[in-house]
């Protein structure tokens, strides 16, 4: 199997990249940058190639506080946090404004779903992701996103994953490792290296189940 292991940057990805394990399958890892932007242009290059499998993997915070900080996750489906317009004290979605239908493809209903996780680990919990340009630090943000959006997990090229993958019908999955919780910014409490090493973890047990 031709297998890409994909993150936004090269601290996330080094923790596996550079770590040796047993398998079978044609595995190469690429960083494909922070945000939106960047990550749907360097995904669709790598789409481009055909491989059978891409793994994103990676740190997120998490909305749900009933998960741990170092927890690993995996993401059933994505929603775009900060596209359409905020109204006052409410957020808008394209849908919303009447600009996009939501049930265009690859959307359903306005969320990205993944449908290639029939094999995926039973032991992680399944969360909602939220992809964002700009990650949530103060409590309005917070508090509109939660009421907006119900996600349990926001990251910033998530839905990218999901977007290219479903348009170039190729398998995938996102693997995250709970890094912090969605809060006003305080770096103290948040612990990346264990969320890194967790996911990393997972990763490798899910690659050598495939």
């Amino acid at each position: 199997m031709k297998l890409f292991v994909v993150a936004a940057t090269s601290m996330e990805l080094d923790s596996i990249s550079k770590y040796t394990f047993e398998s079978n399958h044609e595995i190469s890892y690429h960083t494909h940058g922070i945000g939106i932007l960047q990550s749907c242009f360097q995904l669709q290059k790598l789409a481009i190639q055909k491989p059978d499998f891409i793994i994103q993997f990676g740190i997120a915070g998490s909305y749900n506080q009933t998960l741990s900080i170092g927890e690993t996750v995996i993401v059933v489906n994505e929603q775009l946090g900060d596209c359409g317009a905020e109204d006052h004290e409410q957020l808008l979605t394209l849908n919303d404004l009447g600009l996009q239908n939501k049930n265009e493809y690859p959307f359903e209903n306005n969320v990205l779903q993944n449908p290639f996780l029939k094999n995926h680990p039973s032991h992680l919990k399944k969360v909602y992701g939220l992809t964002v340009n700009l990650t949530a630090g103060n409590a309005d943000t917070i508090r509109l996103r939660k009421n907006k959006f119900n996600a349990d997990i926001e990251s910033m090229e998530g839905a990218c994953l999901h977007y290219v993958c479903l348009q170039y019908g190729i398998p995938f999955i996102q693997l995250r490792g709970i890094s912090n919780y969605v809060e006003p910014r305080n770096k103290s409490n948040w612990n990346i290296p264990l969320a890194l090493s967790n996911c990393k973890e997972e990763v490798i047990q899910f690659i050598q189940t495939l």
